[in-house]
C-alpha cells in the first residue's frame, strides 16, 4: 500500500478514488460537504490523550532545534495533531507525513489543513503500511515519531531505523516517545546514535487529570 498525496496538486487516481473529499480540498475544485464526524471532532479524541499534546509535543522539537528551513518526516502523522503546528513553522513545502490509517488522512487534508489554512504550505502525505520514505524523492533533517514505533514488532523495528537513516541527512535527528519502542542498541547497530535522553517535558495543562502530564523523549543523530 504506497499513496502520495500532495497538497495543493494532482492526487493521483488511486488516492482520488480512495479520498474524493481530499482530492477535493487538494486541488482548490469546490468541496463537498465535510464529514459530519470531522465536524464533531471524533478524531481528536482517538489519540489518548488531548488534542493540546500536539503543542507540546512541537515545542519540544522546536526547543531540539528544529528550524523552518528543515524538512521533516512526520511518521505517524494521524490527523495532525502535532503537524498542524508544525505545518504552519516550517517554510512550504517541507512537512512529510506518512500514515497507515486512510480515516485520519482524510481528516489531515479535508478538515485540519483548511481549519487552519495551511494549504498554501504545501505538505505532503503519504498513505502507506510500510516504510519506503525514499517515495518522497527527498532527505530529512528531522523525524517525529510519537508513540507510532511503540506498535511495531522487533523485526520492524530494525526495518523501520534502517529505513529512516537511508533518508536522514548526516547528522539529522529523530526524536521519538513516549517511550522508546527497543534497547538503544538497537538503534545504534542500524547508524542511529542516542545523542540524549531520557528527557522528561512537562506539560502543564494535562496536570491534575487522569491523563500523563508528562512525556518522555530520546534523541538520535545519524553519523
Amino acid at each position: 500500500m504506497l499513496r502520495d498525496i500532495n497538497a495543493r496538486g494532482v492526487v493521483p487516481v488511486e488516492v482520488a478514488e480512495a479520498l474524493p473529499a481530499a482530492e477535493r480540498c487538494l486541488t482548490g475544485e469546490p468541496r463537498a460537504p465535510v464529514d459530519r464526524a470531522f465536524l464533531d471532532e471524533e478524531h481528536h479524541r482517538r489519540y489518548g490523550r488531548p488534542w493540546v499534546l500536539g503543542r507540546y509535543i512541537f515545542e519540544f522539537a522546536v526547543d531540539s532545534g528544529l528550524r523552518p528551513e528543515h524538512r521533516l518526516l512526520d511518521f505517524g502523522c494521524g490527523a495532525l495533531r502535532f503537524g498542524a503546528h508544525a505545518i504552519a513553522y516550517l517554510e512550504p513545502g517541507n512537512y512529510f507525513g506518512v500514515d497507515r490509517d486512510l480515516r485520519s488522512l482524510e481528516a489531515a487534508t479535508t478538515y485540519e489543513l483548511p481549519a487552519h489554512r495551511l494549504e498554501d504550505k504545501r505538505p505532503r502525505f503519504l498513505w502507506a503500511d510500510d516504510f519506503e520514505f525514499s517515495h518522497f524523492a527527498t532527505t530529512f533533517d528531522w523525524v517525529i515519531d510519537f508513540s507510532s514505533s511503540l506498535k511495531l514488532s522487533e523485526q520492524r523495528l530494525e526495518l523501520w531505523i534502517a529505513s529512516l537513516v537511508d533518508v536522514l541527512t548526516t547528522n539529522g535527528r529523530v526524536l521519538t516517545g513516549p517511550r522508546l519502542a527497543g534497547r538503544v542498541e538497537t538503534y545504534e547497530a542500524q547508524g542511529l546514535m542516542l545523542a540524549r535522553g531520557p528527557i522528561v517535558q512537562a506539560c502543564p495543562l494535562l496536570e491534575g487529570h487522569e491523563f500523563d502530564s508528562t512525556s518522555t523523549w530520546w534523541e538520535f543523530v545519524r553519523i
